[in-house]
């Protein structure tokens, strides 16, 4: 009920627009969410319509309630038997084993806080994503009154409950980063929760960073006096006294000092405990950094009223969604491979090895990553990788799967997006096989390996980080080639470039579901929603697929004239869906609502595309090699 409403049963699924209306969609949501109490008629007069009932109220509501059991019953239930009526209530009786995201939301939650408590803190975190995922959603969008509101508010205090089980899972696994970001997204949802802020300050306090930490309590202190006219609480003060008492040169708190216009300047260097000096040094000195690397680096943005930047033939472009026109160009490596957008950052990985087919693998450059700053243009390349495989991590790292030649190992890494510093190497199988599909759900890594020649069978392997750390390799009987996840739903998706198929892997049950003879070569591949988008890597085409259920593939083809014209990469952003198409020098617009294809001139070969929250990315060669 999150997102779009859907009713998905025996392999049929109905979109929100075959519901009775809006008031057809509020009432089976409001009764699919009561787990089957029977609710009286007023009260579902009340829900629709407020205290100014119609005066032909109850027969509108028996008509809404028909068409909805004949709904019902296009999805192979027994409308009359699922929706029934008696004592003047309606109650809906769902079947065995149905399955309600925002139940399922809550059911994550309460799972993940149960096995925090028992110790179990894979299970805890995993659990926890899970809910995470699923109430970031916007419960019935579009839609307001009371009920829509507490359902929001519900979701919202699952997000937090999640992320508290997520912070307290990485402190104590000693994972100091995860638990600083997800302190600090709970103070941004609840910036009214004072324990909120004392979490923030001892993870800060945890990861070494006692000065962030007393920045907190500070952030703290002006909130509450601002918006309550309080102080802090005696638990928040001991917190800070003793963050004082542990900070080498601070015993003692000295008063606010305020500047003419009412803001507290920072303290002289020699006034901040040792550790603070140093740090803001070595900030000091990265601030020159950027400053000279903007200098050398090929970087033109747009500003309003003047014409688009140029693009160039190895280059990094931000096109705005809107106008479909660039506005950012960053010059980069040449061979730029894959893209992805995380942690504020877009990461261009370079000539990834190739696999040629004849159990060997085919070295195509010089295998760098690149990451990219959107605000000031500076590219910054990541040493000792041979990233041939992308993803993003939740928390906004990236993992790479790297592919070295000459028979050495293969190597699965996460990359912290501030530092660059690796976490350990998890080494994968010696590499006569070619890891290039990556995806990330429910707090696992997923990585295919094309060839298959790395694992007995067909090769995916599922990567369970933290301390007690799994792999664990999957027998599959085609090839994996590109993975997407499908977080609402808990599935893997694979295009399987062999059979000219997809597939769908529920990560719970391990069940395999193909999807036959999609297209010549399905490659990339991408979930929105309840859709799976795949480029067709030999034909100008994009076939879509639903998300859960079964359906026929919809081929949308492109208006292209090259003979030779193949899609290389997929992405999702802004509310459409985005091909790039090397040979045709475009990347095309797909909108979800009509599929309709708009061709977008890129110039040169753009070869990876990846969306984000303020453009689309997309990365050009110089050539198609």
């Amino acid at each position: 009920m999150t997102d779009r409403l859907a009713v998905e049963a025996n392999g049929t699924r109905l979109d929100e627009q075959r519901f009775p209306g809006r008031q057809g969609r509020i009432l089976f949501a409001y009764l699919a969410a009561q787990k089957g109490r029977p609710v009286p008629r007023d009260e579902l007069a009340e829900l629709l319509w407020g205290e100014e009932l119609p005066a032909t109220w109850e027969k509108a509501l028996r008509v809404l309630m028909t068409k909805l059991r004949a709904l019902l019953t296009e999805c192979g239930i027994d409308g009359t038997s699922a929706l029934t009526s008696a004592f003047g209530c309606y109650q809906l009786t769902l079947p065995a084993g149905a399955w309600i995201d925002v139940h399922a939301a809550a059911n994550a939650v309460e799972r993940a806080e149960t096995a925090f408590a028992a110790g179990d803190l894979d299970y805890a975190r995993a659990q926890a994503l899970t809910a995470t995922e699923l109430a970031r959603r916007v419960f019935l969008p579009g839609e307001d009154g009371p009920w829509v509101e507490d359902q929001r508010r519900d979701l919202r205090d699952i997000l937090v409950r999640a992320l508290e089980c997520l912070r307290d899972a990485a402190l104590a696994n000693e994972e100091f980063g995860d638990a600083v970001r997800y302190a600090a997204e709970i103070t941004e949802l609840e910036p009214f929760r004072e324990s909120s802020y004392r979490a923030l300050m001892q993870a800060h306090a945890a990861a070494g960073d006692p000065a962030e930490a007393l920045r907190v309590y500070e952030r703290c202190r002006r909130f509450l006096a601002d918006e309550l006219g309080a102080y802090p609480s005696p638990e928040s003060e001991a917190v800070y006294r003793e963050l004082l008492r542990s900070s080498p040169g601070q015993a003692t708190a000295e008063p606010a000092r305020l500047t003419a216009d009412g803001a507290e300047p920072p303290p002289p260097i020699g006034k901040l405990p040792q550790r603070s000096r140093r740090k803001v040094r070595v900030l000091a000195a990265g601030a020159l950094l950027v400053a000279v690397g903007a200098a050398v680096t090929a970087f033109t943005l747009a500003t309003r009223d003047e014409p688009p930047p140029k693009v160039l033939p190895t280059s990094l472009v931000r096109l705005d969604p809107k106008t479909l026109k660039p506005t950012q160009v960053v010059k980069i490596g040449p061979r730029a491979d894959l893209v992805v957008a995380a942690g504020g950052y877009v990461w261009v990985a370079h000539g990834s090895l190739r696999y040629t087919g004849s159990d060997r693998l085919r070295d195509a450059g010089d295998r760098t990553l690149t990451r990219v700053d959107p605000a000031t243009g500076e590219s910054k390349g990541v040493g000792g990788l041979a990233p041939c495989g992308l993803t993003a991590d939740p928390s906004g790292d990236v993992w790479v799967a790297n592919c070295f030649a000459s028979g050495q190992r293969a190597s699965v890494v996460r990359v912290d997006a501030k530092t660059l510093v690796f976490e350990r190497t998890r080494l994968f199988p010696p590499t006569d096989g070619y890891y290039r599909g990556m995806a990330y759900g429910s707090g696992s890594v997923w990585v295919a390996d094309v060839s298959g020649g790395a694992v007995q069978g067909r090769g995916l392997t599922k990567l369970d980080p933290g301390p007690r750390e799994r792999r664990n390799s999957i027998r599959l009987e085609r090839h994996p080639n590109a993975l997407a996840w499908s977080g609402g739903y808990g599935d893997l998706w694979m295009t399987n470039f062999d059979y000219q198929s997809i597939s769908r892997l529920h990560a719970e049950t391990g069940d395999v579901k193909p999807f036959e003879r999609v297209a010549n070569n399905p490659g990339a591949l991408v979930v929105q929603d309840d859709s799976v988008w795949a480029g067709d890597w030999n034909a100008p085409d994009v076939v879509r697929l639903p998300a859960v259920g079964s359906g026929a593939p919809l081929h949308i083809s492109f208006d292209v004239t090259v003979q030779r014209a193949g899609v290389t990469s997929v992405a999702a952003g802004a509310g459409a869906i985005w091909a790039a198409v090397p040979d045709d020098h475009a990347v095309w617009r797909i909108d979800p609502r009509t599929n309709r294809p708009t061709r977008i001139e890129i110039g040169y070969y753009p070869w990876g595309v990846a969306g984000s929250d303020d453009g689309i990315w997309v990365v050009t060669r110089a050539k198609d090699v």
